[in-house]
């Protein structure tokens, strides 16, 4: 399966091929002259067996690049891509074509604000607008309601995780002996499975640094109150319903974890009191759980490092 980026009207297909080419992609040869010199309307990048589809309209200077899912970060990190918050000025611009860039980009972007943006361009008074506008709400609509039947799926499974981590967590506030915390330390396969794999050997570096002394999960008085959040990696790389419950730091490091992993945040507050003690970082590895304690700390250093995104 792939995905379309939406990349800056202002970023050149000679300055985009040059970085593209510093993580080893290859321009492949085009079958005809564009109608920009130098900005071709079709281009294809490929290192070994996989392709970058690149799309430039000229009307508009909408660029877009389809990209695999399991594209790795390092080339991400080297593309101007857009998100909605960049799309939403272009829709609400005086400009015609910079209208029509907004309208086709949102397309690609199906969120409920940029999609109130475009039905309003369904009234426009150009008819190319008012078509290309309904077309593209026409997508968008169809992408939300496809992710609204995929988030109530995705919710019903995390209640029955939910149900399973409530007496494990329970369990670890009274683990005295540390035998329960030590069924949990990650085996030296899991960071390729919790991790993206290019950063997967230096997480086991730092983990088993961290677990040569093991982390603990304090005792609490009987009738603590748990609170759990709970969410794929995919959702912490930006503020949702999901996300809020985990430690900020998580946005940061987000796209270093496997984005389909489930990751789990919590809290436990003793009776009679607001606060308590906040743990994170238990992941479920298909089959069984595993701790790996503040991510966000443990992978500081490859935050923003060369190669990473």
């Amino acid at each position: 399966m792939n995905a379309t980026l939406v990349l800056a009207p202002e970023r050149t297909f000679d300055a985009l091929s040059q970085a593209l080419s510093a993580a080893g992609w290859v321009s492949l040869p085009q079958k005809s002259a564009p109608i920009i010199p130098g900005e071709p309307e079709h281009a294809l990048f490929e290192r070994g067996e996989t392709r970058l589809a690149y799309s430039f309209n000229p009307v508009c200077q909408l660029r877009l690049l389809e990209v695999p899912l399991d594209i790795d970060h390092a080339t991400v990190a080297l593309l101007p891509v857009q998100n909605a918050d960049d799309v939403r000025p272009w829709l609400m611009s005086a400009d015609e074509r910079t209208q029509l860039r907004g309208i086709l980009a949102a397309a690609h972007l199906p969120r409920a604000d940029l999609l109130a943006g475009v039905e309003k361009l369904t009234s426009h008074a150009r008819a190319s607008i008012v078509q290309a506008a309904q077309q593209s709400a026409a997508k968008m609509r169809a992408a939300l309601e496809a992710d609204g039947d995929a988030r109530a799926t995705a919710y019903a499974a995390l209640k029955v995780l939910e149900g399973q981590l409530t007496p494990i967590i329970h369990a670890l506030a009274k683990d005295t002996d540390g035998s329960l915390t030590a069924m949990l330390r990650p085996r030296p396969e899991d960071y390729a499975r919790a991790f993206v794999p290019e950063i997967a050997e230096a997480a086991r570096t730092a983990y088993e640094a961290l677990w040569a002394n093991p982390p603990r999960v304090s005792s609490t008085p009987s009738g603590s109150q748990l609170k759990l959040s709970i969410a794929p990696a995919g959702m912490l790389t930006e503020a949702n319903e999901l996300s809020r419950g985990f430690p900020g730091g998580y946005r940061a490091i987000a796209p270093l974890l496997d984005p389909h992993r489930v990751w789990v945040a919590w809290k436990l507050i003793p009776p009679g009191k607001d606060a308590g003690m906040a743990y994170d970082g238990l992941v479920w590895l298909d089959d069984r759980w595993t701790w790996f304690p503040k991510p966000y700390r443990a992978l500081a250093g490859l935050v923003g490092a060369p190669g990473r995104s």
